[in-house]
């Protein structure tokens, strides 16, 4: 729990990906203000949010909820250093288990990548399209900007405390939260110049600028299937003005600036084995947030993508079982029984699929699905288990 609360202080005191919008008409792109290798001047007024910062980011380092799988790592950080080209050694990137769509940067250059945006952009130029926002936030020196205004506006142990009572679930006072995300929001006019910053220096990096508009209205997509209020954005997302305003600006300033039509697909093939290599846990822990409307649309979007039809029909089968509403059971059960017999069913399907034909007094089905996931995973964690029902005499 602290590591997860130190993720989301970090992340909250540094520009989320999802900023506050834009006005409809296509403004020219502001230039950088911070040139390359810059260090702030006024450090020593900032001291103690600077060093705040430094700690935070010992401790983010250090995180269990930090990835440490290098080939992950080393796929963002070269997209990032593709964006940020003579910035690339200013930025530190930390990729974070956390399912939420999210990626921010710290006015010292710590730039945060969460694991729920990888699920949620379809291809390079999405992702790119994020990761050039902030980058842009740094470049104009808003991140900056904004360690002076929590300097001026308040006490930085006030907005730690508060921040924490966010994570933990501690109840804030309506007016105190209000004050407090004041504080921690860009204006329009920053999050207008991080978007077409942005927007340029990740086509200027080859990657498609018509990805810019399109990302946001997969997340207007995405918010219209959450199932249930507790599904809706954090009070952080919430203080986000309308994403639609954002995708007809961006949409307005590619055409403008780079025609109406989008050109050839950038290669997909580095983007999707990223996905296939990571998959299983990106999605164990998006099933796990039992957001099932949003489980559900991230499927679809899988789906569109390619995910094999095993695959699809086995983490579908795991939101069902978790939602374990009236009838979900059979579902799940209907689910399982379409995964292993397509192709891409990962291992687990065959033991889940085992466990519900138990359930059911089927011993000789539930035997057949034990075995073939033992041989599907012969160094299964939990083989001796699996032995001893398929040694078993009797059903339940």
């Amino acid at each position: 729990m602290v590591d997860s609360v130190r993720a989301g202080l970090v992340a909250a005191l540094c520009c989320c990906a999802l900023g506050v919008g834009a006005e409809p008409s296509p403004p020219s792109v502001p230039p950088a203000v911070i040139p390359p290798g810059y260090h702030p001047e006024q450090a020593r007024d900032e001291r103690g949010l600077w060093l705040s910062l430094e700690d935070y980011e010992k401790a983010l380092s250090r995180s269990a909820l930090r990835v440490r799988d290098r080939a992950l790592n080393e796929y963002v950080d070269g997209l990032v250093c593709e964006i940020a080209r003579d910035y690339c050694a200013d930025f530190r990137v930390y990729v974070m288990r956390n399912p939420s769509f999210n990626a921010s940067m710290a006015a010292n250059g710590m730039m945060q990548v969460w694991t729920g945006l990888l699920l949620r952009v379809d291809s390079e130029d999405e992702l790119a399209t994020v990761l050039g926002h902030e980058i842009a936030h740094y470049e104009r020196a808003h991140t900056l900007a904004q360690l002076r205004r929590m300097k001026k506006d308040m006490a930085v142990g006030s907005v730690f405390d508060f921040l924490g009572g966010l994570l933990l679930g501690v109840p804030v006072q309506a007016g105190q939260m209000t004050a407090m995300l004041n504080v921690l929001a860009f204006s329009r006019e920053e999050e207008q110049e991080a978007d077409l910053l942005g927007a340029k220096l990740m086509a200027d990096a080859g990657f498609d600028p018509h990805a810019t508009y399109r990302l946001w209205r997969n997340v207007i997509d995405e918010d219209a299937h959450a199932e249930v209020k507790r599904e809706e954005p954090s009070p952080f997302a919430r203080t986000h003005p309308n994403s639609e305003v954002r995708a007809q600006t961006l949409e307005a300033w590619v055409a403008s600036a780079y025609g109406a039509t989008a050109g050839p697909p950038r290669d997909q093939a580095r983007f999707k084995a990223m996905l296939a290599a990571n998959m299983d846990w990106l999605m164990d822990d998006q099933v796990k947030t039992g957001r099932y409307g949003r489980t559900e649309y991230v499927l679809g979007r899988q789906q569109a993508l390619g995910m094999a039809p095993g695959a699809l029909h086995f983490y579908r089968a795991q939101t069902l079982q978790q939602r374990g509403g009236e009838g979900d059971d059979a579902a799940a059960k209907a689910e399982y029984e379409l995964a292993v017999a397509a192709p891409g069913v990962p291992a687990p399907a065959f033991r889940n699929l085992g466990y519900l034909l138990w359930k059911e007094n089927d011993a000789a089905a539930a035997r057949a699905q034990f075995a073939r996931y033992l041989a599907a995973e012969p160094s299964a964690s939990d083989r001796a288990m699996i032995e001893s029902y398929l040694t078993a005499e009797v059903g339940p």
